[in-house]
């Protein structure tokens, strides 16, 4: 058995690629739909399959998105006024720099992605009860991920991004997605520069479970 078709190896070495993305090769529509194909199994509400999934290869297309990428990207950066440089947040987890420069260069990079896909969930959060909004939510993100984890065993990577909500609505008209759908990611597909990835720095579990009672 490989590497790519043990579950722990894929599990725990799928990782956000961005600098990896190989720009350059051709991504079929039958081996996006493949992993979507398998993606579908993840567990939904009620079985209900209310997600909707929109795949987008046409280069026109994939340049207007990279164009409001950038402006929804400026506006997030706006958005968080002194937070930002070391005042940031996440400026002091292990690899921030990285992660930071992965960012800006798939800002630099995203109108040369072969594939982008957009998790859409039926409804609007927007004043539903935190029983309604985990229902919501439940109901597409395990397949999301599992797309994510089906991309891996093909050689294939992507990055979730969510900054492109902060234009949601412009992307919703240059989609044609109607008004009761949320928009949930915007997934860069492509083959990966190699699929030699590693194990990730996680907080440990010590840090973060505690049994029977929540513990801080």
């Amino acid at each position: 058995m490989s590497n790519l078709d043990s579950a722990e190896y894929v599990l725990t070495t799928t990782r956000s690629v961005r600098k990896r993305l190989d720009l350059q090769r051709r991504v079929d529509r039958s081996l996006v739909e493949d992993c979507l194909d398998i993606a579908l199994q993840a567990p939904n509400g009620s079985n209900m399959n209310t997600w909707k999934w929109v795949l987008v290869d046409d280069p026109a297309s994939i340049r207007r998105i990279a164009e409001l990428y950038e402006l929804a990207l400026n506006d997030f950066v706006v958005s968080l006024g002194d937070a930002t440089g070391d005042n940031y947040q996440g400026a002091h987890i292990p690899g921030f720099e990285r992660i930071d420069a992965s960012v800006d260069y798939l800002r630099q990079h995203l109108a040369e992605v072969p594939v982008i896909v957009f998790p859409l969930m039926a409804g609007r959060p927007e004043g539903a009860s935190v029983f309604y909004q985990a229902s919501m939510w439940g109901s597409v993100l395990q397949a999301a991920w599992s797309f994510f984890l089906a991309l891996r065993t093909r050689g294939l990577g992507s990055a979730w991004t969510t900054a492109h909500l902060m234009r949601e609505a412009e992307f919703a008209d240059l989609l044609g997605i109607p008004p009761q759908y949320t928009q949930t990611g915007l997934f860069p597909v492509a083959y990966t520069i190699g699929t030699d990835f590693k194990r990730a720095w996680r907080a440990p579990v010590s840090d973060v479970a505690s049994w029977n009672q929540f513990q801080s």
